[in-house]
């Protein structure tokens, strides 16, 4: 004789899982970190300001983000003859390179600057140094350069 077996899960069991599980979903805890939240919130805060500032005042977010300050126009420096100086340069030699050398006794070494101007630095066997330095014609003044006469370098400089 056929016993009828019946299914191991009927619908009654499956539903009834199911709302074990939904239970036990809402039952949970959910994460919270209050710091992220914190967070978020600076960091939108912060966008929408910078967002605002661009729109508003474009040389202001620029200097926000370039460093520069804003004002009304640019700050020289000047030396005591009132002439411009750039802040780069921190020595009046920085300007320079080095064009040519000579390495005998005594030992000369040849600068110029972009706009044409040089100075000549002689070393001595003592190893002390004197300076001349010229506005124009550096080939010229370096073929005579024994015959030139140097100086210490605030004289020169």
């Amino acid at each position: 004789m056929v016993e009828s077996v019946e299914p191991v899960e009927s619908v009654e069991s499956v539903e009834s899982v199911k709302s074990v599980e939904s239970v036990e979903s809402v039952n949970q805890e959910p994460i919270v970190d209050p710091l992220k939240r914190k967070f978020l919130k600076i960091i939108g805060g912060s966008g929408l300001g910078i967002l605002m500032l661009a729109i508003f005042k474009p040389k202001s977010a620029e200097a926000a983000f370039f460093g520069s300050v804003p004002g009304p126009g640019t700050v020289a420096i000047k030396d005591s003859n009132d002439n411009k100086i750039d802040p780069a340069i921190k020595s009046p030699t920085d300007a320079y390179g080095v064009t040519q050398i000579d390495d005998s006794t005594p030992a000369y070494y040849g600068f110029v600057n972009k706009e044409g101007a040089w100075y000549i630095t002689k070393e001595d066997t003592d190893g002390s140094y004197r300076y001349n330095k010229g506005t124009g014609n550096f080939s010229g003044n370096w073929s005579t350069r024994a015959s030139l006469t140097y100086d210490y370098f605030d004289a020169i400089f």
